[in-house]
């Protein structure tokens, strides 16, 4: 599972830094073989507050989207914790808009722990 973190600092963000930042990530997976292991990711976005542009939500789905489906065969388990911006928010569910590989796939949550829960399939888990 990785786990992402946003915080508050991203509204400082730019297109060009998003770019890099998870290029970077996505590139250090497949050089240390992480990539084809990875079954479940964990998006928190309540502190992030750096919205999506059209074309970036493009470039996010070309540059980390396919290289992820591509490395695993399919598309990750995936839980969000909702942004409180609502605009940032829509950016993000407007980039993993449900398609048959993402389909029963992502959720959005409010915490952490019913995120977790459901991404592994726990009842009532405290994790």
């Amino acid at each position: 599972m990785i786990e992402v973190y946003w915080q508050e600092e991203s509204s400082d963000m730019t297109d060009d830094d998003y770019k890099e930042l998870m290029g970077g990530v996505i590139q250090r997976m497949l050089d240390n073989n992480y990539l084809p292991l990875l079954r479940y990711q964990l998006l928190d976005n309540r502190s992030n507050l750096f919205t999506m542009s059209p074309e970036l939500q493009e470039w996010q789905n070309e540059h980390v989207g396919k290289k992820v489906v591509e490395a695993i065969g399919d598309y990750p388990k995936t839980a969000f914790i909702q942004s409180e911006d609502f605009i940032t928010q829509l950016s993000f569910e407007q980039t993993m808009e449900e398609t048959d590989e993402t389909s029963g796939l992502v959720r959005y949550f409010d915490n952490v722990i019913d995120a977790k829960s459901w991404l592994l399939g726990v009842a009532d888990s405290t994790v």
